[in-house]
């Protein structure tokens, strides 16, 4: 898309610097009043028209009297229609009958009126002509732009390199005959508003603000979402800035940046196989010419690659309309039955039962037009044109290979082909049908039917979507029948022009290597990405706009593409962002039918769907979550007690990420929590998930003590038999997770050799040899590695950035290598537990226990002396806090569970931990 928009080298005229005037608005004679111009193709572009206030107002005055004229020559053309059908329907009449003189005197009259009918009519009859004349006259004066011969390519005319040959140059091209009316009211009234501003040159800015009347460029900023008043405002106040000409307004000239403008929008128009110069064809160029400019609109959120991109979506939007306006005519000569025109002798009953015409549902605009293939749809025409019978369409499920196949049937359907195309119908072959309920002998039959009928028809290319679904079929019969090579037997030899489409696994399983991949030419269906996918997603818009009754925003198209992208693996673009769109569009739809001004779809809707979808938080940080984030340490503490240090360095990743300053190629966080057992490593990962994520549900976790062997990597990421990976299908289906690898150190070497590129790409290949992003993951790594050194160290009262500098150096480089190591965000030492840490965790497990008993009408309340109590009890300096969750199931949730059972404890009852940490009931009051 680049080429159609590109920046083009000028060509200015050193002595009027480009303006092609000199003093008193004469013509610049060094460059002949050009000024400034570019080459395309071989012809010289310039702007050659001349502006000036009585200019402008004469050309107003004249297109005023021609609209007098052509009134006056209209209204006598109806008039004379008017007494035509009179005339006819007086004389079927006969006229008035009677006898008397004063009858005689009537039909006098009657006659007498019919012969000036009569010489109204004929003076129309002049007047039509008159009409006629000058709609021809008009329409030769109307310079339409065509496409013309690269002259200069070959070396058949030698172009000009100075400004005397330009002036004889029989190549020039007056881009200014071929703008349309919204173009010339454009540059005209940027050049009164010049004017009347006091500017000496009529600037990009005065033109951009003249294109902002226009109903295309409404249009267009009505799509970025950008505030009118806003944008107005702010180029007012750069106008104001201009400085006033010290010469007056008679001195006003065309600058030499205006002039490259409105060439580069007539090279833009050419690109894109425009007739006319439109308004919407300025637009990109005066934000290249003017920096200003593109700085407002930057603060406004809109750059280059959004109005390029907006512009494409304009003119996807033409040619949906053409659907229903152009398709009919464009498509008259094609047959309307299942016959071509050419080939009436021959019928092809057997494959019209299995197979859908798709020139025929192109015919009458059923289907979605292809764009942003130019380059495959190309290397297709290629293919064929050099020979070759058979193409294969190989890409990702969702990269567009049937829309491909349904943008080819539109250009057969408009002889937009090359030549051996024309005339051609494109059927889809039913393979389901084709072998549904059929034997080898009777599928092989069906398709030898077919392929005969397409031979002698002539004008037939068959599609097969997914062909890997004809190899290996045998029908249930020993005799098993490979359909594929019967196929490939009929390519090669030329029985028919084939085009058919497979996944890239399938390609790789099915077809190459096979007789049926040897003939077939593989054309790659790449996954789209950046702008392509954006032009592609804006070709299904409209319709999902009239369907729910909703208006896109350009923003949410490119929300959805870059949100998809990012978020969700298992599908591919373009299909993943429609599919959000459409999702998007059912629920403001929803919206929009209680609060018809709320039908807006933008970035924000989209950020919600995807959100919905894959539980991301991607939407805009609202204030209470920025409080929270902001206070996510106090947050985590309700849950987890002590290791302040572990927990700062967490919540500050949380908080980067969050607010996405990340490096968008690693995970969220990678961490290594180092400390001895039950000290809260693992508690603190589950409490993150919890917080972070919303879920513990969030939270995957990997015992690495399982994947001791070197065969466990298999298990971890899956095989090429097809055997799934637990860890890299868990990340695959919920991208955005906490990855809890405990007992890291444990696992077999070549599994860590793993990590190594994930902690720094932030990706791991798996079985299949897919690619998993692990970005959107925090991946925490737990080890008791230096456990009784930690504990040893901390009683000593050692720093802990000692303790941790003396593990890193002389403890953990024993089993990790040291550049995995230096993978780690953050290495986190967990310190042993005190008595009160121990305390504090036995209250937090029982306010568990209590919101249990809450759910059901039961109350729980403590004494400090029996907490204490629990606490000693329950605490081992070996393990940690480990054992006082299986204390408390023991003493204290098994016995409630009996009492309830027993009936003993009832609804508005009370759970008392008295002070020799035994269970009391204390009796409510009952109903």
């Amino acid at each position: 898309m680049e080429d159609k928009y590109s920046k083009m080298p000028f060509i200015v005229c050193p002595v009027c610097s480009g303006t092609g005037e000199k003093k008193l608005g004469l013509k610049c004679p060094a460059c002949g009043g050009m000024g400034v111009g570019s080459f395309l193709d071989g012809k010289f572009l310039y702007w050659g028209l001349s502006l000036g206030k009585a200019v402008i107002n004469l050309r107003h005055f004249k297109k005023s009297v021609d609209l007098v004229i052509n009134s006056i020559a209209y209204a006598i053309s109806l008039a004379g229609l008017a007494a035509l059908a009179f005339w006819v329907w007086s004389s079927s009449a006969g006229g008035p009958v009677g006898a008397g003189a004063g009858d005689y005197l009537e039909l006098f009259s009657f006659w007498r009126v019919k012969h000036w009918l009569i010489l109204v009519f004929w003076i129309s009859a002049l007047s039509d002509m008159f009409i006629i004349y000058r709609l021809s006259q008009e329409e030769a004066r109307k310079e339409k732009i065509k496409k013309f011969r690269a002259v200069g390519e070959k070396g058949l005319v030698k172009l000009p390199d100075n400004w005397e040959e330009l002036k004889k140059f029989s190549g020039k091209i007056d881009v200014s005959r071929a703008a349309s009316p919204e173009e010339m009211k454009v540059v005209e009234e940027a050049f009164l508003l010049a004017a009347k501003s006091g500017h000496n040159e009529l600037l990009p800015l005065h033109l951009f603000f003249s294109l902002l009347r226009d109903k295309e460029i409404i249009s267009l900023f009505v799509r970025l979402d950008v505030d009118g008043g806003k944008l107005i405002t702010r180029i007012k106040s750069q106008l104001l800035k201009e400085s006033a000409s010290s010469e007056g307004k008679n001195d006003l000239k065309i600058s030499e940046e205006v002039k490259e403008i409105l060439i580069e929008a007539y090279a833009q128009a050419y690109n894109l196989g425009q007739k006319k110069v439109k308004a919407l064809n300025l637009i990109l160029s005066c934000l290249r010419h003017d920096k200003n400019l593109a700085e407002i609109l930057y603060d406004l959120e809109v750059d280059e690659d959004k109005i390029k991109n907006i512009i494409e979506w304009f003119r996807v939007n033409e040619r949906l309309l053409d659907n229903y306006r152009g398709y009919k005519k464009a498509a008259r000569f094609k047959p309307a039955g299942t016959m071509d025109r050419a080939y009436t002798a021959v019928a092809t009953p057997v494959l019209n039962h299995f197979s859908h015409d798709l020139t025929r549902a192109a015919k009458w605009g059923r289907l979605g037009i292809c764009v942003g293939r130019d380059k495959e749809i190309e290397d297709i025409f290629g293919a064929f044109t050099s020979g070759r019978t058979g193409v294969i369409l190989v890409g990702p499920l969702g990269a567009g290979k049937r829309t491909m196949a349904e943008g080819l049937a539109q250009l057969m359907v408009e002889e937009d082909v090359p030549k051996f195309l024309r005339d051609k119908r494109l059927l889809e072959l039913d393979v389901a049908r084709l072998v549904s309920g059929a034997t080898a002998a009777v599928a092989q039959e069906r398709l030898l039917v077919i392929i005969d009928e397409i031979r002698k028809a002539g004008n037939i290319v068959l599609f097969i979507e997914n062909i890997e679904n004809i190899v290996g079929i045998t029908g249930g019969g020993e005799e098993s029948l490979e359909l594929s090579e019967v196929l490939a037997e009929a390519l090669n030899r030329r029985a028919l022009f084939c085009l058919t489409a497979a996944t890239v696994e399938n390609y790789s399983k099915y077809i190459e290597g096979k007789a049926l991949g040897d003939i077939l030419v593989k054309v790659k269906i790449d996954e789209p990405a950046g702008n392509q996918a954006i032009i592609m997603a804006e070709s299904k818009v409209s319709l999902m706009e009239g369907k729910y009754g909703v208006y896109f925003s350009y923003d949410a198209i490119g929300q959805a593409v870059s949100l998809s992208s990012r978020y969700i693996h298992d599908k591919y673009l373009p299909a993943k962002a429609i599919e959000i769109l459409e999702a998007t569009a059912v629920r403001v739809g929803r919206r929009a039918a209680s609060d018809p001004t709320a039908s807006l779809c933008t970035a924000e809707d989209v950020s919600v769907t995807v959100s919905e979808i894959t539980g991301v938080p991607v939407n805009k940080i609202t204030v209470s979550e920025s409080k929270e984030l902001l206070n996510l340490e106090e947050k985590i503490h309700e849950k987890m007690i002590n290791q302040e240090e572990a927990v700062s360095v967490v919540s500050a990743s949380l908080r980067r990420a969050r607010a996405a300053l990340r490096e968008g190629k690693r995970p969220i966080a990678n961490f290594l929590f180092l400390g001895p057992t039950g000290v809260g490593k693992t508690e603190l990962a589950k409490t993150v998930s919890d917080i972070y994520f919303g879920s513990k549900d969030y939270m995957i976790r990997l015992d690495m003590s399982e994947y001791q062997l070197a065969d466990s990597v298999k298990k971890m990421i899956g095989d090429v038999d097809g055997t799934r990976g637990y860890l890299t299908e868990a990340v695959r289906k919920k991208p955005f997770s906490l990855v809890l690898l405990d007992e890291f150190e444990k696992a077999h070497p070549d599994i860590l050799n793993l990590f190594l590129s994930c902690f720094d790409d932030g990706r791991i290949t798996d079985g299949q040899g897919r690619t998993i992003d692990f970005t959107n993951s925090i991946i925490i790594a737990t080890s008791n590695a230096g456990s009784v050194f930690i504990q040893d160290e901390v009683a000593a009262g050692t720093d802990i950035e000692k303790i941790k500098e003396d593990l890193i150096n002389k403890q953990l480089n024993k089993i990790m290598r040291p550049e995995l190591i230096n993978r780690f965000d953050g290495i986190v030492v967990f310190k042993p537990l005190t008595m009160d840490n121990v305390v504090s965790i036995t209250k937090l497990m029982l306010n568990g226990i209590g919101e249990m008993l809450l759910a059901k009408g039961i109350g729980l309340r403590s004494e400090e002396e029996g907490v204490v109590k629990l606490a000693g009890a329950g605490y081992d300096p070996k393990f940690g806090a480990r054992p006082l969750r299986r204390l408390l199931q023991d003493k204290i949730e098994n016995e409630i569970a009996n009492k309830i059972l027993t009936g003993e404890l009832v609804r508005r009852d009370t759970v008392v931990i008295n002070k020799e940490a035994k269970i009391e009931i204390e009796k409510g009051r009952q109903l």
